[in-house]
């Protein structure tokens, strides 16, 4: 006669939940300020996966907004780091070693300007000029600006074509 298992006992299916830990939140943080990405710190034993930190990210404000300061100093951090890998390029550097440096510094570069497209980001500008004429003409991406900025262009776009005072008919 076999033993009827009790509820609490069978196994659990799934991920297992982790409450919010905030040492563990903040070491998180400081790695990924260092520069290391999400998937290699949620690698490594003593840090929870990274479904956990995505379920921490949605559940808390404080914490998300801690982890987008984060990600803009792992940008910093990145984008130093492409001056310190070509200052370390031996003088007696292989090509090799040169194409390994520069696929390193183009693509923190790269993860620089996505995380920071602001400060890193390629600027689309076009320029032109007649005789002591200029005028500088910028692509922007009006969703990814926050309320000031897109409050400043508003007074631009108003300050170069105020509202017409002519009733359209359609």
């Amino acid at each position: 006669m076999t033993k009827k298992k009790a509820p609490e006992d069978k196994l659990k299916l799934g991920r297992p939940e982790i409450p919010f830990d905030e040492a563990i939140a903040d070491e998180i943080l400081n790695r990924l300020a260092d520069g290391k990405s999400l998937r290699s710190i949620c690698l490594e034993d003593d840090m929870p996966d990274g479904f956990i930190v995505r379920k921490w990210l949605a559940r808390n404000p404080d914490f998300a907004r801690q982890y987008a300061y984060a990600r803009d100093e792992q940008a910093d951090t990145l984008f130093d780091e492409t001056l310190a890998i070509a200052d370390n390029l031996p003088v007696d550097a292989t090509n090799e070693m040169i194409r390994k440096a520069q696929l390193q510094i183009d693509t923190r570069k790269w993860l620089a300007g996505k995380l920071r497209p602001k400060k890193y980001g390629e600027a689309n500008k076009l320029e032109a000029q007649n005789g002591d004429q200029s005028i500088t003409m910028q692509t922007i991406n009006i969703g990814k600006l926050d309320f000031d900025d897109r409050e400043a262009l508003a007074g631009m776009l108003k300050a170069i074509a105020p509202p017409s005072t002519i009733d359209d008919d359609l």
